[in-house]
């Protein structure tokens, strides 16, 4: 600042020296320095005015300041000012330092430091102007104070530190956060924040700021005084003197606790979900699903209790827990536990068929572990029933280090995860059960077949000789008609007794996977004929009209000849049997594409009822139970044109309108 003269008349010209180094002064000077006359017109105007202002000297000098730097608004207080020191010597801003607008020649205005020093030269009163453009300075105070409210009244932690991880600022928001007070910690280390467990985390941040990286949006665990761990989301940033080296580290703290916990939630239900899909049961399941969903919170152990129906209690299945030995001892205690409805945890649950909350189960009346919870550390204790339809078939309980409030977005997932666990159970449960009854089935069946194969060589080893020696006899010369017609129906009577003894061998076969083909190329057309000559004279003696129409001009197929010609046969022997006197029987075929030979034998016999069509291929039924036989033929029929790759279905328009069997063969490609 250039020195202040006391006011009064200066008695003498300067001499040329003094005018010189005052000149120095005025050019040197970094400030505004700016003399007006009485009227207030400029009289000297410095490089920095000239500089600061926009004006130049010449166009400054000889104008009147008002005009010149005053803002518009304040001209007339800035007149009346000087009119007033003029009249009666007194200024209210003489002597004072103060700050004020001022206005640059490009009309945006400046606020400026303002000293006003006045002095009379032969007897004319003057004034010296001395200002500092202060725009920038105010400007950065007012972001600093800006940004200082900004922190104090954020709802994230404001922490900073120095590269050795001292705090050397905390905001209200680190306050509410983590329950320390500024006092409390200024000068300590960080670290007082981070579990033990993760000291090394909070090096790696420091090394990372040490080299200038910013750390953004990194999810962390933190600690508060009393002990309590929360989420936390961390932003971290090197904070850099004027020259740009690192001196410290910003951090922003936002609490997420909530969130993680939501989202642990929401992942919880796919995890359980997906553990239950890949599981047979619940047991190979139920340590990592318990695990889960006391990952959820601060659970520290998770049993699986399900209903014992024999004894009719609760027994414990399965528990989890992070390890320690105290919990084990806990966990020891609960397996050799049972409860009845009402008692303890899990009984409550039973009985209530609701989620039941224990603020501190060491000081509960109806939770008989108490002291083995005691020894564990356990306090907070939450159990759940686990639902199929309306019936409680298990409870999930959980045990905190903590005392525990009631939690509503929790009650809400168990109620999913009740539900999703106890169908599985019943589900299973019903799974197992049918296991059961088809494990029965099929050694029923399997006992069936080894009765019936035993039964059909027991029955058909005395017959065999039976039929030998009446076959022999029956063509005898001397026999008389009665002889003759008697040993022709025991023969008669013992091929059919001996096909429904091979009939059953083949059922037997069949269903066993046993039986086997003899494959090689047959023409259907002669099998087809083989039969019918086998049930022709059955054919005359009951006097049917017989129709052929074999159209197929493919006809050579690849199969088992005497088992496709028993099928034939089979249908043949049918049609006789359900058609009655004067009907007709007819036979057709065709191919509807080259690699397709289709066989249709219709009758104008009894037909079939629209219920039975699919029931007479199935063993032991029979379209009309009051004729002979078994009902073995179609069902061995169905089986060995399957095995060929064919098909075989009936058609009828109802009782008493005929009946058609279709049978489909695959035809194979010609040679070459």
């Amino acid at each position: 600042m250039g020195s202040r003269r006391q006011e009064g008349d200066v008695k003498q010209i300067l001499p040329e020296w003094a005018e010189t180094l005052n000149r120095a002064i005025l050019e040197s000077a970094l400030d505004c320095i700016i003399t007006i006359d009485g009227s207030g017109r400029v009289r000297e105007f410095n490089p920095a005015a000239e500089r600061v202002f926009g004006f130049s000297r010449a166009e400054a000098v000889g104008k009147e300041l008002a005009e010149l730097i005053v803002p518009e608004r304040m001209r007339a207080q800035h007149r009346q000012g000087l009119a007033h020191y003029l009249k009666t010597g007194e200024g209210p801003l003489l002597g004072k330092r103060i700050e004020i607008e001022a206005l640059r020649h490009d009309g945006s205005e400046i606020l400026v430091e303002l000293a006003i020093t006045p002095f009379k030269i032969n007897g004319n009163h003057f004034f010296t102007a001395y200002l500092r453009d202060i725009t920038e300075r105010k400007r950065g105070e007012t972001a600093r104070s800006r940004l200082a409210a900004i922190v104090e009244a954020s709802a994230d932690a404001i922490i900073s530190t120095d590269l050795e991880g001292e705090i050397t600022s905390w905001n209200e928001g680190a306050d509410r956060l983590f329950g320390y007070k500024h006092d409390e910690v200024i000068g300590k280390s960080v670290t007082i924040l981070v579990p033990p467990e993760r000291h090394d985390e909070e090096h790696g941040i420091l090394e990372r700021i040490h080299r200038g990286e910013p750390i953004h949006h990194y999810d962390a665990v933190r600690c508060r005084k009393d002990g309590t761990l929360l989420n936390v989301s961390l932003t971290v940033s090197p904070i850099k003197d004027e020259s740009g080296h690192v001196i410290g580290a910003s951090k922003i703290a936002r609490d997420i606790t909530e969130s993680v916990r939501i989202e642990r939630r929401r992942l919880s239900q796919y995890a359980v979900a997906s553990l239950l899909a890949g599981s047979w049961t619940l047991g190979q399941a139920s340590s990592a699903i318990l695990q889960t969903i006391a990952s959820i919170d601060d659970w520290v152990l998770s049993a699986l209790w399900l209903y014992d129906s024999e004894a009719g209690l609760l027994g414990c299945r399965s528990i989890w827990h992070g390890g320690a030995e105290k919990l084990e001892k806990f966990a020891e205690v609960s397996r050799s536990t049972q409860f009845k409805k009402g008692e303890g945890l899990p009984g409550r649950v039973w009985e209530s068929e609701k989620p039941t909350w224990i603020y501190d189960v060491t000081v509960d009346p109806n939770f008989p572990r108490a002291p083995g919870a005691v020894e564990a550390g356990l306090h907070g204790g939450f159990a759940f029933p686990l639902f199929a339809g309306r019936a409680i078939n298990g409870v999930i309980e959980m045990f905190s280090e903590q005392v525990v409030e009631p939690d509503h977005d929790l009650l809400q997932l168990v109620e999913a995860f009740g539900s999703l666990i106890g169908l599985f159970i019943e589900r299973r449960r019903i799974e197992q059960e049918l296991q059961r009854e088809k494990q029965r089935a099929e050694e029923a069946n399997a006992a069936k077949d080894r009765f019936l194969a035993t039964l059909s060589h027991e029955l058909r080893t005395p017959l065999t000789p039976v039929l030998i020696w009446a076959d022999g006899t029956v063509n005898q010369p001397d026999l008389s008609p009665e002889i003759q017609q008697g040993l022709k129906m025991v023969c008669r009577n013992v091929e059919l007794e001996a096909r429904l003894i091979d009939d059953l061998l083949d059922l037997t076969r069949i269903s066993r996977g046993k039986l086997q083909l003899q494959l090689r190329p047959a023409d259907a057309h002669e099998l087809l004929g083989d039969a019918l000559e086998i049930v022709r004279s059955e054919i005359e003696d009951r006097h049917l009209k017989l129709s052929l129409f074999l159209d197929a001009a493919r006809h050579e197929v690849h199969v088992d000849p005497p088992r496709l010609q028993q099928v034939f046969w089979n249908v043949f022997r049918n049609a006789c049997k359900f058609t009655p006197e004067g009907g007709t029987i007819s036979a057709r075929s065709y191919n509807p594409r080259p690699n397709l030979l289709v066989i249709e034998i219709s009758d104008s016999g009894v037909g079939i009822a629209p219920e039975s069509l699919e029931k007479i291929f199935e063993a032991f039924e029979q379209a009309d139970p009051h004729r002979e036989g078994l009902g073995l033929g179609l069902a061995i029929g169905k089986a060995t044109i399957e095995m060929h790759g064919g098909t075989i279905r009936a058609r009828s328009e109802g009782l008493g309108k005929g009946a058609t069997f279709v049978i489909e063969l695959p035809v194979p490609a010609p040679a070459g």
